[in-house]
């Protein structure tokens, strides 16, 4: 597909330094969507193309409102992802599924106070990132959350809320992407599963959801491929780009 002139581009609430290698390693994969839109990156050239990200104040403004409640805070800045050392020293507590925590564990560099790095650094905040040990606390945070007009929040596990800056997400990085590489809105074919993909389904001339995605997703897309276990993606892209029978 990438030898006929396709960009395949990854989309994802990762930081830059998550990406599995299994994707960084292909050959003709140069750009990169980053922490729900928040960062556009040239993985060839090792430079960002474009960000939209959180002031540090006033992502310190919302870790401080969230400390009363029972979660774990991890914070994307310049491409790396931070989690405080007692939380994750302790992630048994949260009873996590085992995919989430091997994301988690993959993911966050360690320091010892979210705030106190956000300070020493002051560099912008691409996304914010909470764990909860229960889904009932999770939509507790979830409505509190609705109060604040300056951020947008979605989930792409079962037991988090990613938070970004209003107007940032998949769906922005997308188009900011597409007017750099000059590719028209209805020639781009998107892919996903999750909450954090709605945006991005919105804005693409073609949506795919998973078999195994949210069903809210699957009514969304324009096509349902064969869930991930399945090579979903790989035979929706012979069928949708490569015009092979699948």
């Amino acid at each position: 597909m990438i030898e006929q002139g396709v960009y395949f581009v990854p989309a994802t609430g990762r930081a830059v330094n998550a990406l599995p290698v299994e994707l960084r390693s292909i050959k003709g994969v140069r750009y990169g969507i980053f922490s729900n839109g928040g960062t556009v990156y040239d993985l060839q050239e090792e430079r960002t193309v474009y960000t939209n990200h959180f002031d540090p104040k006033r992502a310190l403004e919302l870790i401080r409102q969230l400390r009363p409640f029972d979660l774990m805070t991890s914070v994307s800045q310049g491409g790396q992802s931070y989690g405080e050392r007692i939380p994750m020293e302790h992630l048994d507590y949260y009873e996590l599924d085992e995919n989430t925590r091997e994301i988690v564990r993959g993911s966050r560099k360690i320091v010892e106070n979210i705030e106190d790095h956000i300070r020493e650094n002051r560099d912008t905040i691409e996304k914010m990132t909470l764990i909860f040990r229960t889904m009932e606390e999770r939509a507790r945070v979830w409505d509190w959350l609705r109060q604040f007009e300056d951020i947008q929040y979605s989930s792409s596990l079962p037991k988090n809320i990613e938070i970004s800056k209003r107007g940032c997400n998949k769906g922005t990085g997308l188009l900011h992407l597409a007017e750099i590489l000059g590719v028209e809105k209805d020639e781009i074919i998107v892919f996903g599963d999750a909450d954090n993909d709605r945006e991005m389904f919105e804005q693409a001339g073609c949506s795919v959801a998973m078999a195994n995605g949210l069903e809210e997703m699957k009514a969304m897309a324009d096509y349902v491929t064969a869930s991930n276990r399945e090579d979903g993606v790989a035979k929706a892209m012979e069928k949708l780009i490569l015009g092979k029978a699948v």
